[in-house]
């Protein structure tokens, strides 16, 4: 049985994402297609024992233009600089645009995506978005 291409691999994970999150596949799409090179940096891949382990980034705020948030999100854990995961600790849009970017970065040049049932703190943080 041949490979699944990508574009079915990428659907398969961001309909996991939503469900994994308890939010509608509409809100986990507008953050997919809001990462384009523009509004997100990737600063630094972090890999570990061949394989992706985490991804840094900066990503424009969508009210504030001139205001860029930096996230870091790998298997043990995930931060973010705007108010919600600063102030509040919860898991915020940015990190979910992290994730996204993790896992299409690791699709490109790996062939697999991440595993979402590694990330606990995705399971059990209070959401933001």
């Amino acid at each position: 049985m041949p490979q699944p291409q990508i574009e079915e691999k990428v659907r398969s994970f961001l309909l996991t994402l939503s469900r994994t999150l308890g939010v509608r596949i509409e809100r986990v799409l507008d953050l997919y297609l809001y990462a384009t090179p523009d509004k997100v940096r990737i600063v630094e891949i972090v890999e570990r024992g061949g394989e992706i382990a985490g991804i840094r980034l900066a990503v424009r705020s969508e009210k504030k233009p001139d205001v860029w948030y930096y996230t870091a999100v790998g298997y043990y854990g995930a931060k973010c600089t705007c108010e919600g995961n600063t102030i509040g600790g919860k898991i915020c849009k940015h990190i979910i645009i992290g994730v996204i970017t993790w896992n299409m970065t690791s699709l490109l040049k790996q062939g697999k995506e991440i595993d979402l049932t590694k990330l606990t703190w995705l399971h059990t943080g209070e959401k933001e978005i």
